[in-house]
């Protein structure tokens, strides 16, 4: 299954409809409308594919409006198909069932049907409001808009939301009208929610939200959900050939369009840096300014650097430092995406503090080192005791990773069984959570003698990774280019495996050991050494 990846379906006709499927990093599956009840054969078979489950499971399914070509894929397999797909929940945010009676047959349609099957996914309605927030595994779901009972067109009852996955943020639009999208511009412009990477386009591109909408959105990606005589405008009364030149002003970089055949567009890596490229105890705030200011994408904050005493990190008002932080970063339009924590698996109170300051900087990973020695120093070599101390030791962080809602990753080192990249993606899976995965670090791997193929042996697929260069005979942590791991092997495996997570930077030693006057010179050199790595990463 493709990770971090919309799915923009084709029409298997050539007509109206909209039709999208996301797959997470950790797995799960979303699907957004699904078109006419005659694409229904076509939606089945695609998910197959995407999943590779013979009977696909939906974690989410959002319904943007009650019209048919959005709905009719829902009904069908609720109503005749049950046992071709499972889904979680269904989320929509529909008026009352006689609402468009009188006003639009096929909105009055819809309702109807969706009332006469409701029994039948009893538990699973979920009913959003204006403001709410769901997180859906990796995708994060800010609903913007919900129906309006004072605007009758069914159009203008669209839910518009935004999904932030994987550092890109889309904007889902249904069908919106220009009183729906003018009601959410309203509310919602100076927060910044509405400006987005992505945008899928208002009623296929014609006839939605006003140009002051698209403006306030500024998409660097246009998802064109539109059959070729719409784009055309070949009837002669479509707003299309408006909207394209819209798109244009604003410098819309790509537009992917629906009657081109299905689309699989990737979300783009971020460039994450650690921020022990400073000392310990360097100000925090201090790093977040600079490291934004440089241009990175998001940083991983590393408490390892901050495990000593009369640390903010040890205090008691550790939360409050890390909310500060958080806060420092939204000002400077930078996040937190990865925390590295001090110490091993059974380092005590500095894991459970890593990972709630990790949930307070709004981290979705925390590193945790594997413990890869016995109580009294000795190495553990055996795959066998390796992985049941460790499980033990992951295990007991678990339910505080899945009430703070942060994903732990445990890393190759250099040590004995540590070493070995195929062990600790094992390890992954003898934990079997959803709350537990791995970070492969290069470097390490270099260290120890595991070229890059080594990945295609592990049973998991890393969520994220440690970037640095060697030359190895000791662990550098340089910038990628300064030792000698073949980069360009190693993105050969990143694209045969699968890899969809970020571009993490370990390389710090460079940074630490010079002045501070000549660090953001040798910061820029890394990130500008990380831009192509990261773009042969999509």
């Amino acid at each position: 299954m493709g990770k971090n990846v919309i799915h923009q379906l084709k029409s298997v006709t050539d007509t109206i409809g909209d039709s999208y499927i996301i797959t997470t990093e950790d797995g799960k599956v979303i699907v957004i409308d699904g078109g006419y009840k005659s694409e229904t054969d076509y939606f089945v078979e695609y998910l197959k594919a995407v999943t590779g489950q013979r009977r696909p499971h939906i974690d989410a399914w959002f319904l943007s409006h009650p019209h048919d070509d959005h709905c009719e894929v829902f009904l069908e397999i609720v109503g005749h198909r049950a046992k071709a797909v499972t889904f979680d929940k269904v989320y929509l945010s529909f008026p009352p069932t006689d609402f468009y009676n009188g006003l639009d047959e096929w909105a009055d349609y819809i309702l109807h049907e969706y009332a006469r099957l409701r029994d039948r996914f009893a538990g699973k309605e979920v009913i959003p409001q204006e403001g709410d927030v769901f997180s859906i595994g990796a995708a994060k779901i800010t609903v913007l808009y919900t129906c309006d009972p004072a605007f009758t067109n069914c159009n203008d009852s669209s839910m518009i939301f935004r999904m932030d996955l994987a550092g890109t943020s889309v904007l889902f639009t249904g069908d919106a009208g220009v009183c729906a999208g003018q009601k959410a511009l309203a509310r919602w412009k100076d927060t910044g929610l509405l400006d987005c990477d992505y945008c899928k386009m208002a009623h296929h591109g014609q006839d939605g939200v006003d140009q002051a909408f698209y403006e306030a959105v500024s998409p660097e990606v246009c998802l064109w959900p539109t059959p070729s005589w719409v784009w055309d405008n070949r009837n002669g009364n479509l707003r299309t050939p408006e909207v394209r030149r819209w798109m244009q002003s604003l410098g819309v970089q790509r537009n992917y369009k629906a009657f081109e055949g299905s689309q699989i567009i990737r979300m783009k890596p971020r460039i994450v840096t650690t921020t022990d490229v400073f000392e310990p105890g360097y100000p925090g705030g201090r790093a977040v300014e600079r490291l934004a200011r440089l241009g990175y994408d998001a940083l991983d904050m590393g408490f390892d650097y901050w495990d000593f005493e009369n640390s903010p990190f040890l205090g008691d008002k550790y939360l409050e430092w890390a909310s500060g932080l958080k806060a420092k970063a939204d000002d400077a339009g930078i996040v937190f995406t990865h925390a590295h924590a001090p110490g091993e698996a059974d380092a005590g109170d500095r894991i459970g503090r890593s990972i709630e300051a990790a949930a307070a900087l709004g981290a979705r990973y925390c590193v945790v080192h594997p413990v890869w020695h016995d109580a009294n120093g000795k190495v553990i070599r055996s795959r066998t005791r390796f992985l049941a101390v460790n499980a033990e030791a992951i295990r007991q962080w678990l339910p505080k990773a899945e009430q703070c809602g942060v994903v732990l990753l445990s890393e190759n080192l250099l040590w004995s069984a540590s070493a070995d990249p195929r062990i600790i993606a094992d390890l992954v899976k003898k934990v079997d959570s959803p709350w537990f995965g791995w970070c492969f670090d290069v470097g390490h791997a270099h260290c120890s003698g595991y070229v890059p193929a080594v990945l295609r042996q592990c049973a998991v697929v890393p969520l994220s990774l440690h970037i640095q260069d060697n030359d190895g005979s000791g662990d550098g942590h340089l910038i990628p280019g300064d030792g000698t791991i073949d980069w360009d092997a190693f993105l050969r495996i990143l694209h045969e495996i699968g890899y969809a997570g970020d571009c993490v930077l370990e390389a710090h030693h460079q940074s630490l050991e010079a002045p501070d006057d000549e660090r953001d010179a040798i910061l820029a050199r890394l990130l500008e050494t990380a831009k192509p790595l990261r773009d042969a990463m999509e």
